[in-house]
C-alpha cells in the first residue's frame, strides 16, 4: 500500500461527512437511548380469561414483575407514569397480550410507578359476599409522629 496523498484524504473525509449528513439523527438517537430499558417479561399469559384462571400467588408474582419493570423504566428513562404505562401496554401488545389484559396491567404499572414500589393492596379484589370488584387505594404513611400529635 502506498502512502496517503491529498486525494485519498479528501475522499475519506468526503465519505465521512456524507455518512454523518445522512445518518447523524439515527446515530444520535442510538447514542441517547443506549441505556434504555428493553422490555423483557416472560409471561405465558395472553388473555384476561387465562390470567383470571391463575392462582392468586401466580397473579401476584406477575404483578410484582410488571411493577418492577415499570419502576425501573420510570427511573431509567425519566418518563411520566402515564407514559411508562403506555410503553408497557404497547410492549405487551407487541408480544401478543390481549388489549384488556394490557389495560388492566397499565393500572398496576401506573400505580406502582407513582408509589415507586409494588403494593399488593392497591389492586382490585373481589368482594367475598357479592363477588363485585372493589378498589382499595394504597394507604400512605404519615411518618413518625410524637404521641401528643396523635
Amino acid at each position: 500500500m502506498g502512502s496517503l496523498d491529498f486525494g485519498k484524504l479528501t475522499t475519506i473525509a468526503l465519505i465521512f461527512f456524507i455518512i454523518i449528513f445522512f445518518f447523524s439523527d439515527k446515530i444520535i438517537f442510538l447514542y441517547e437511548h443506549k441505556d434504555d430499558l428493553q422490555f423483557d417479561l416472560d409471561v405465558p399469559v395472553y388473555t384476561k380469561k387465562s390470567y383470571d384462571a391463575m392462582e392468586p400467588e401466580e397473579q401476584k408474582d406477575i404483578l410484582a414483575k410488571i411493577s418492577s419493570i415499570c419502576v425501573r423504566k420510570h427511573s431509567i428513562d425519566g418518563l411520566e407514569c402515564t407514559d411508562t404505562a403506555y410503553w408497557l401496554a404497547n410492549s405487551l401488545e407487541e408480544q401478543g397480550v390481549d388489549a384488556d389484559l394490557a389495560i388492566e396491567w397499565m393500572k398496576t404499572c401506573n400505580q406502582s410507578c407513582g408509589t415507586q414500589k409494588y403494593v399488593p393492596a392497591i389492586h382490585e379484589e373481589n368482594n367475598k359476599v357479592t363477588g363485585a370488584k372493589m378498589n382499595r387505594p394504597a394507604k400512605k404513611s404519615e411518618g413518625t409522629k410524637w404521641f401528643w400529635e396523635r
